[in-house]
């Protein structure tokens, strides 16, 4: 497994719905938390890991003076290599909120079923 730099990991309502929606996009989740005393979930972009999840109630308890409420500053960026093909194999399975070619990169943003912005992104070629 490849790490990245920076890694995020988004409160959730529902860690079976939210690991179920990004399987049915083609990532691949951990199913097992990688935690001991609380549930924590990785979701892997190919080998890479993307990003992690866990349950909204089990951030609060961990961190309580963390936001009582699902919430991050930003956009979920997901890097599509194949960035047709990763498109054509979601477009029908997510909310699309906007396409957009800016900055040299390719983007598809989406909604999760928390609320998040996510977005496929790959550079222009």
């Amino acid at each position: 497994m490849q790490t990245a730099n920076f890694t995020a990991c988004l409160a959730v309502r529902d860690v079976t719905e939210t690991l179920d929606f990004h399987e049915g996009l083609g990532f691949t989740v951990g199913r097992e938390s990688v935690a001991e005393d609380h549930a924590i979930h990785l979701i892997f972009n190919g080998d890479s890991m993307a990003f992690m999840i866990q349950p909204a109630d089990s951030v609060r308890d961990f961190i309580p003076q963390t936001a009582a409420e699902l919430g991050a500053s930003g956009f979920f960026y997901l890097n599509a290599p194949d960035f047709d093909g990763a498109v054509a194999r979601i477009r029908d399975k997510v909310d699309v909120l906007k396409e957009a070619t800016e900055g040299g990169f390719r983007m598809l943003y989406f909604r999760d079923p928390n609320g998040y912005a996510m977005a496929l992104s790959a550079p222009v070629a």
